[in-house]
C-alpha cells in the first residue's frame, strides 16, 4: 500500500484582503456630456481597516487595464478612479487616481468593472443599461449607477438604481443607500472538473450559491450530443465534488461518456422567496487522449523580457501531430478569466510548425526576423507567476501551463533575457521538470534550444488509464505497455515536487495495473508513467 503526501493547491500571492472587502460602489458610464463621456468608479471598503492597493491590485473592463501604487483607501472609506475624461467638459470632480490612459472604456448598453488582488477577484460588477433605474436615468440623462447596499451581492440588478441627482456622489455615500427586502440567489464560480475529461472521468460540475434567504432548489440540466435532456439535484453536503458542507458550494457528478462526445449543461436555482435564476450553458468535450493536452502545445514562453520590456512578451505554440490544426477561434488566457486573445478564424498550425502570439507582433516579427506572429494580446503575464491557458473554439480546456518565477521553476527567465522552453513536446507541461531556461533572447517560431526532433514525439505504443477518477478511496492505475519491459509510475505535485513512487519494475507485456491508496486531505496530482523511453501523464482528483 503507498500513501499519497497530499498538499493544497496555492495559485499567486497570499492576498490581503478578502473578496468583499473593497466593493464597486458606484459607476458613471454614460455621463451626460457630448464627446468622450466622463466616465469612472467609486470604490468603497467595507472593512475596519485601512486597505493599502499596491501594484498587485489591478481595475480592468476586460480590456483596459490599471494597476495601482500604494494608494491607500481608508477604512469605511471611498476611492475614485478616472476612466476617460470628456473632450469638451471638464471632468466634473478630482478623482483620487487617474486611469484615463489605460484604455478603461465602460460600454454604454453594459460592460464590466473588476478589481483584483493578484489575479484574485475582489470584487466585480456586469453592469446593463437595463438595470433598475436605467435609460434614461443612469444612462446618459445624468444619475450615476449606484449600488444600494455595499454588503449585498455585486451582480444582483435588485441591488442597484440611478442617484437621485444628476453626477451622483463620488467619494460620499450614495443617494439610494440603503437595503433591500430579499435578493434572488446569485451563482458565481460555476464550472466542470476535471475541464476536459477522458472517458474514464466522472465530471464534477459544482458552483457556488448564494443568498440573503435560503436555497430551495438546486439543479443541474444536462444533455449528452444533444440527446434528450436529464437533470441532476445538487448539494452541498461535501460528498458530491462540493468541497465541504454547508459552504454554498454545490456539486453534482455526471457520469463518464463516450470519447468524443460533447456534455452541455446549465443550473437552475431558487430561493425560499420563489426568486430563480437560470445560468448560461456551459459545454465540454470528452478528450480521447491520455492527458488533458491536445496536439498542439505551450511550447515556449517569454513572460519577463529583459529589462522589463512588456512589448517583448510573447507565448508559442506547436503542432506536436503529424496533421495541420486548425486553431481558428481558438483562445488564449492567462490566470484571469476575463484576460482572452481570440486567434483568427481560418488560422492552422501545420504539422511540427509554430504559432507564435504577442503582446506586440511587429515588435517580435522585427526583433526575431520571422513573419505571421499573431496578435496584439491585450494582456500581460505576470513576472511572479501565471497561467497560460488554451481552450478549443468550443471552449474545451486542450493545454495549460501554471508556471513560476521561483524554483523548481528555471529562474533565469524571469526578467534575465532567456524565454521558458519546454524540454520535450510529448511531455506534460504543467510540470517544472519539463522546461528549461532558452538561448540569451528566446527562440519564437522555430526550434527551441535543443530541437524537438531529438525528442519522442507523443507516446502512440503505451497507455494509462484511471478508474474510477476523481476517487476517494482508492485508486486504480491501469497500464499497457507492448512488450516486456521496465516501468516506472510516479506521483507529482502541482510544482512538479515527486511524492510517491508507486512502481519502478520490469513489467510483463500487455494490460496491468496497480492499487494507489492515498492518505491525507484532497487534491489535483499529476500521475507520470515511464516506459521503453516514453512517457505518458494524467491528472488525478482526490476527492473526500
Amino acid at each position: 500500500m503507498y500513501k499519497l503526501m497530499c498538499m493544497l493547491i496555492i495559485v499567486g500571492a497570499v492576498i490581503a484582503a478578502s473578496p468583499g472587502d473593497i466593493v464597486v460602489n458606484e459607476i458613471m458610464y454614460n455621463g451626460p456630456e457630448s464627446g468622450t463621456d466622463n466616465e469612472w468608479a467609486e470604490l468603497y471598503n467595507t472593512t475596519g481597516a485601512d486597505i493599502t492597493l499596491d501594484s498587485s491590485w489591478t481595475i480592468t473592463d476586460g480590456e483596459g487595464s490599471f494597476s495601482f501604487e500604494g494608494t491607500v483607501i481608508s477604512a469605511d472609506g471611498y476611492l475614485t478612479v478616472k476612466f476617460a475624461e470628456n473632450d469638451v467638459e471638464p471632468f466634473p470632480f478630482t478623482p483620487d487616481v487617474d486611469a484615463s490612459e489605460m484604455g478603461i472604456l465602460l460600454g454604454n448598453s453594459g460592460d464590466q468593472v473588476i478589481l483584483l488582488e493578484s489575479g484574485t477577484v475582489i470584487d466585480s460588477v456586469d453592469y446593463s443599461d437595463d438595470w433598475p433605474g436605467g435609460y434614461p436615468g443612469h444612462d446618459g440623462s445624468g444619475p450615476s449607477l449606484e449600488r444600494i447596499d455595499p454588503a449585498g451581492p455585486s451582480n444582483s440588478e435588485a441591488n442597484w438604481g440611478a442617484s437621485t441627482g444628476d453626477g451622483g456622489t463620488p467619494g460620499a455615500v450614495n443617494s439610494i443607500y440603503g437595503s433591500v427586502d430579499d435578493y434572488p440567489p446569485e451563482i458565481a464560480d460555476m464550472g466542470n472538473d476535471p475541464e476536459a475529461p477522458t472517458p474514464d472521468d466522472t465530471v464534477i460540475v459544482s458552483a457556488t450559491i448564494t443568498d440573503d434567504g435560503t436555497i430551495t432548489k438546486a439543479m443541474c440540466f444536462y444533455s449528452v450530443d444533444m440527446s434528450e435532456e436529464d437533470s441532476l439535484v445538487m448539494f452541498d453536503d461535501g460528498a458530491h465534488g462540493d468541497m465541504g458542507a454547508g459552504d454554498d458550494v454545490y456539486g453534482c457528478m455526471i457520469d463518464p461518456v463516450a470519447g468524443g462526445s460533447t456534455v452541455r449543461y446549465y443550473l437552475v436555482v431558487e430561493d425560499d422567496s420563489l426568486h430563480s435564476d437560470t445560468t448560461w450553458t456551459y459545454a465540454y468535450t470528452v478528450t480521447t487522449g491520455d492527458t488533458i493536452d491536445g496536439d498542439l502545445v505551450i511550447n515556449e514562453i517569454m513572460y519577463n523580457p529583459a529589462g522589463s520590456d512588456e512589448y517583448g512578451e510573447y507565448v508559442e505554440l506547436y503542432n506536436r501531430s503529424g496533421a495541420t490544426i486548425d486553431a481558428g477561434d481558438w483562445v488564449l488566457k492567462d490566470n484571469v478569466d476575463y484576460n482572452t486573445f481570440m486567434i483568427p478564424a481560418g488560422t492552422s498550425v501545420g504539422a511540427g510548425e509554430y504559432l507564435v502570439l504577442a503582446k506586440d507582433p511587429d515588435t517580435i516579427e522585427v526583433r526575431y526576423s520571422i513573419t505571421g506572429v499573431l496578435g496584439p494580446v491585450d494582456f500581460s503575464l505576470n513576472n511572479g507567476g501565471d497561467m497560460v491557458r488554451l481552450y478549443n473554439d468550443v471552449g474545451t480546456l486542450m493545454d495549460f501551463v501554471d508556471y513560476s518565477d521561483s524554483d523548481p521553476w528555471p529562474t533565469d527567465a524571469d526578467g534575465d533575457g532567456p524565454s521558458l522552453e519546454l524540454i520535450d513536446p510529448g511531455s506534460d507541461n504543467n510540470v517544472a521538470s519539463n522546461w528549461a531556461t532558452g538561448s540569451a533572447n528566446g527562440t519564437p517560431g522555430s526550434a527551441n534550444t535543443v530541437d524537438v526532433d531529438e525528442f519522442v514525439k507523443f507516446p502512440e505504443n503505451i497507455r494509462m488509464s484511471f478508474a474510477p477518477n476523481p476517487f476517494n478511496a482508492a485508486l486504480t492505475v491501469n497500464f499497457y505497455v507492448p512488450e516486456n519491459c521496465k516501468v516506472r509510475i510516479e506521483v507529482f505535485d502541482i510544482l512538479g515536487n515527486r511524492v510517491a513512487e508507486p512502481l519502478n519494475q520490469n513489467c510483463t507485456a500487455g494490460n496491468s495495473s496497480i492499487i494507489y491508496s492515498p492518505e491525507g486531505p484532497a487534491g489535483l496530482y499529476l500521475v507520470k508513467m515511464t516506459a521503453r523511453g516514453e512517457s505518458v501523464s494524467r491528472k488525478a482528483l482526490y476527492i473526500k
